[in-house]
């Protein structure tokens, strides 16, 4: 079978009429995939929560417990007494140098020499000739 006789099998079948019992299952076929799909499409999303939920679920009830310990093993530190020193006995916190910061300089631009710039264009007309002075 070549393909010039394909092509006329396809234009005799475009002429022949669709029976309509086969045109009411394919209908009904299509309806009951749309059907089914409807209650599918928010699955993605409900995944989603079901394991950030596990996740939540997973720090608050697996975290590791902490040992407390007896009131008699508590150990409260104790405050050292205070005593009052004499202006002489005050020790004196020697002077520190002044510190100088020293902050990089910026670098200065250097100035742009002013080239002249001269651009010469002929034509063909050899009376005309561009000149473009900067």
């Amino acid at each position: 079978m070549n393909e010039d006789q394909l092509r006329e099998l396809f234009r005799e079948m475009r002429n022949e009429p669709v029976p309509a019992d086969s045109l009411a299952r394919v209908r009904a076929g299509v309806d009951l995939k749309i059907q089914k799909r409807t209650w599918l499409i928010g699955w993605k999303p409900a995944a989603a929560l079901v394991m950030l939920a596990c996740i939540v679920a997973g720090f608050f009830l697996l975290r590791p417990g902490k040992a407390v310990p007896p009131r008699e093993a508590i150990v409260r530190p104790v405050a050292p007494e205070a005593r009052v020193l004499p202006a002489a006995e005050i020790p004196v916190a020697p002077e520190r140098p002044a510190v100088r910061v020293v902050r990089p300089r910026r670098a200065q631009p250097r100035p742009v020499e002013a080239v002249p710039v001269l651009i010469r264009i002929e034509t063909p007309d050899p009376d005309v000739v561009i000149l473009l002075v900067n």
